[in-house]
Order: structure tokens, then sequence, then C-alpha cells
């Protein structure tokens, strides 16, 4: 188990994470949400001991990792993929790693095989892509076969099969009962991964909650499609019901009611209904309206 407890981290005058409080819990996947700049990486680093707190503490089933009695066996990270030394093969690296952390050899073989890595080991990493250098990153946090894992934007570089696989790895690790702790900026994927969240913002904590509460709180609508637009706007405006009526779309959306309760005024109006469904927000919806204050920097959209 992760434990973030009131965690501060200062770099001069500037302060990139603001007293943190989190905890992740085993078996399930943990999203690691929040803009650029927000302290993700930061907050990653600490809990592993590579930055040290100005404040607070980040604890691994309990104590600070620098006091863990076999870190590479509790902890695997994969928070900078690009680290390794060029002109070592896969196989080397892994076993320099293995041995530093006092790791059977014939593990190494297991991970290779494991990331799908087997058949290129003996080749320098200055030749992989950089997918194959994430799958790389991915053994050698799995090296030890930790009950933790940590991975930092791990899909980066990954085609669509890849990331498939990396989504099915970290789901099949959770199911295990480790603790999965993942941070990612491609939302969609998260939405499909993760089944907790933690969203920060400006280094401080937004939101920990299941991803269904979450989607559960932003806003959603009720999507009414009927050849009767100016029957149906009538009955709503005499309801006291707010019923935006898209023109491009063709569509009502309705705030504030149920699809049950706009399919029975529709009934009860004798109308013909071709569509009613709720739109629930999407987490990328749904985080940029938790997270938009905490933007730093906004493009400014083409005018055409």
């Amino acid at each position: 188990m992760i434990e973030v407890r009131n965690l501060t981290k200062r770099f001069g005058a500037a302060t990139a994470v603001d007293d943190l409080s989190f905890s992740v819990r085993p078996g399930v996947v943990t999203g690691f949400l929040g803009p650029n700049g927000a302290g993700k990486s930061t907050t990653m680093r600490m809990i592993v001991g590579l930055d040290t707190p100005t404040s607070g503490e980040a604890l691994v089933n309990g104590v600070p990792f620098r006091e863990l009695d076999a870190p590479a066996r509790t902890v695997g990270c994969l928070l900078d993929a690009s680290w390794t030394h060029a002109n070592r093969s896969a196989g080397s690296h892994l076993k320099m790693i293995a041995a530093a952390a006092d790791i059977p050899v014939s593990r190494v073989d297991e991970v290779l095989t494991l990331v799908g890595l087997a058949d290129v080991a003996g080749r320098k990493v200055g030749g992989y892509s950089l997918g194959m250098r994430q799958r790389l990153g991915l053994a050698t946090a799995m090296l030890g076969d930790p009950e933790i894992l940590m991975f930092d934007e791990p899909v980066n570089g990954l085609d669509p099969e890849g990331i498939l696989w990396i989504r099915r790895f970290m789901h099949a690790r959770a199911a295990e009962g480790r603790t999965v702790l993942v941070s990612s900026h491609l939302l969609s994927e998260m939405a499909q991964t993760a089944q907790d969240l933690v969203v920060i913002g400006r280094g401080q904590l937004r939101a920990q909650t299941s991803v269904e509460e979450f989607l559960s709180q932003a806003s959603s609508a009720v999507v009414l499609r009927t050849p009767h637009v100016d029957e149906f706007a009538s009955a709503a405006r005499e309801e006291g019901i707010n019923a935006n009526f898209d023109a491009q779309q063709g569509v009502f959306l309705i705030d504030g009611q149920s699809a049950r309760q706009v399919g029975d005024l529709a009934a009860s109006l004798g109308i013909t209904i071709h569509e009613l469904h709720e739109k629930r927000a999407s987490l990328e919806e749904a985080f940029m309206a938790l997270t938009d204050q905490d933007v730093e920097y906004h493009g400014q959209e083409s005018a055409r």
C-alpha cells in the first residue's frame, strides 16, 4: 500500500507539491491524473526516495522507501524509459539490476518473456524504439516480482496493440492483489484502465474516488430526438424543464431530468421519440471541468 501524508515539495520559491495526502489500495489500478506541472512526477519520485520532501512523508507498506529491507522486491517503478545505457543490451541491463538487488539471474529471462522482448534481449538498447524501451522499463520494474508497481506515462510510444497489452498487463497485476499506480495524459485510456482515481492540480488534491463515482458527479444530460420539436419545447417550458434544442444535431439536451421523466413527458404529449438516452460526461470532460483552473498554459483556438 502507498500512503502520502501532507507531502510538500518546494524548489526554491516554486511549490511543486502542496500538503498532498492520498492512499493507493491494492487489488485495483489507480490512475494518477493532473495537468502538466501538477506535481505527479515529483510525487512519484518522492514515493521512491528520488526526491526528498520539504515536509510530510510518503510511506510504502508503512515505512519510507529508503527504510525498506528489499526495495526491489517491494516496489517496481517505471518513471523514465530513456535512462537505460544505449550501448548495453536489454539482457545485460537486467542482469546488472538483478545482481545489485540480489535477484536470481534466472528472473531476467522470465521478465523479458513477460514483456515480449525475449527475441531481442541481445540487441543494444540504443537501437530500440520508444515502445520497446517502455517494455524494457516494465521488465525492470517486474524484476523483483514486487507487490507495488508505479508507472509514469507507460503507454508513450506504444502502438494500439501495445497499449491494449499494457492495459491487460496492469489489470492482471492488480488482479493478483498488487498495488498499481499509473499516471497518464491519455484520459480515454485511463477510462478503460483505472478503477480508482487520484486527481491533483497545482500540487494539491482535487479528488480521490472511484472512476464510477467521479463520472457520476460530473454533469450529465438527457438526449431526446423527436420530429415534434415545437410541441416538446412548449411542454418543457410549461413544466419548467431546461430543454435546449441543438439545431445542428437535431436533438434536445435536457438538464436535471432522468430519461424516464423525459420519456413520460413525451408519452403524455403523444409524440414520437426517435432517440432517448442519458449522456454522461466522459472522463476527459469530467477531468477538464475539475482541473480547468489548474491548467497553466491555455492555447488560443484558431480563428477561421
